[in-house]
């Protein structure tokens, strides 16, 4: 049983773990020690459908999710509700997709867990935080992750930067699995020439700094008259969209950034096709998904320097690195691959060698089959008393 988030529809894709999880759960499907797979994602009114059959092994639950005093609480009313289906399914594993609130449930529902780290959420909020009610929201994050970590039988961590952020709180397995890419990204690959276009393709909001992208870029295109910049992503934040949008018009690119919003799959493939190198300048990052993709798909990638994105990004090799807020850095490097076509195929080619080694969704799916047999209490190769096992190659 898998708990999080998961596509509201087929091929729509709102953030990086809707795209993990819709490319893991068939990768598991494949395998004959998978006998069944059943997704509980919660929604808020969004979700067309309340059950669907994905393929003869795979069914996604859409449940109404709890909204109010979800902290106060301890989720309550969804961890009933997920124990409900559990009893119905017993499991013999219960798989949290995050280790916010969708992890805090599955830990809850009475079978062996595992959670997987797609991100810190405590350090988030706490970075975020400016009132006393943000900081009293943070720390209660910040216990319940506790819990969490401390509950799982198996914690897999995506990136050595949240493995050494959290191995500390961990009582049970510690796993280190990349999260998987779809195969539909590495066709893309081998990238033909493209015109000068960078692509941004994220959560808008101040964590991932669109903002500074969009100053970086002003100064690329003087230097690249016909350079174009193109955001996709949701917009969460419709105050920080609004100043991006802003931003964009008072420099003077209206006619060379186009800001498009939420986008599905197949728009995101075309975009990032069409890219001549992919834009990540984010403040704090674990694994972005963006970066697997454009490294699958052949793309180089420049990227701010945090987090696990120097474990995914080889400078020189597969992209280019920068300090996180330095725009003239950031700025520079644009410059320097929308002018050089072929220094852009050559880190393609290899990011796309490193990303089938890393993001193949069956090597992903066989490492996590094995994490669910040690939660299940199977131990592999009889190392039952080996803190951490390592199940992909850095």
């Amino acid at each position: 049983m898998m708990i999080g988030a998961y596509p509201l529809e087929p091929d729509v894709i709102n953030g990086g773990i809707e795209s993990v999880t819709s490319t893991l759960v068939p990768a598991l499907a494949e395998h004959d020690e998978i006998e069944s797979i059943t997704v509980l994602r919660f929604h808020h009114g969004d979700a067309a459908t309340d059950h669907r059959r994905i393929d003869p092994k795979t069914e996604v639950y859409y449940l109404r999710g709890q909204t109010r005093f979800r902290m106060l609480t301890r989720s309550i009313l969804d961890v009933r509700k997920a124990r409900k289906l559990a009893a119905q399914i017993n499991p013999d594993v219960v798989h949290g997709q995050e280790i916010g609130c969708y992890g805090d449930v599955a830990t809850r529902c009475g079978h062996r867990s595992i959670v997987t780290v797609h991100g810190l959420p405590h350090v988030e909020s706490r970075m975020s935080a400016r009132t006393l009610r943000e900081r009293m929201r943070s720390g209660a994050m910040e216990r319940m992750i506790r819990r969490v970590l401390r509950r799982a039988a198996v914690v897999i961590s995506i990136s050595q930067y949240d493995a050494g952020q959290v191995g500390r709180l961990i009582r049970g397995r510690q796993a280190s699995i990349a999260n998987p890419t779809g195969t539909e990204f590495f066709a893309l690959a081998p990238s033909p020439p493209t015109e000068p276009r960078l692509l941004f393709a994220g959560v808008m909001t101040p964590r991932k700094n669109v903002l500074g992208v969009v100053n970086a870029f002003a100064i690329a295109h003087r230097r690249v008259p016909e350079a174009r910049l193109v955001i996709a992503g949701p917009q969460p934040d419709p105050d920080y969209a609004d100043s991006v949008r802003d931003r964009v018009s008072a420099l003077g690119l209206r006619n060379c950034v186009d800001v498009i919003g939420l986008v599905d799959n197949c728009r995101l493939r075309d975009e990032i096709a069409a890219a001549r190198a992919v834009v990540l300048f984010s403040q704090e990052e674990t694994a972005p998904t963006l970066i697997a993709q454009a490294m699958a798909a052949g793309k180089p990638v420049i990227a701010s320097r945090v987090g696990g994105v120097p474990e995914m990004v080889c400078h020189g090799e597969t992209g280019l690195l920068v300090d996180a807020g330095d725009e003239r850095a950031l700025a520079a490097r644009m410059s320097a691959l929308l002018s050089n076509q072929a220094w852009c195929q050559q880190m393609g080619h290899r990011a796309h060698e490193v990303a089938l080694d890393r993001f193949a969704p069956a090597a992903v799916a066989r490492h996590t089959i094995a994490a669910y047999r040690e939660a299940a209490g199977h131990h592999l190769d009889g190392q039952s008393g080996k803190q951490e096992e390592q199940l992909w190659p850095r």
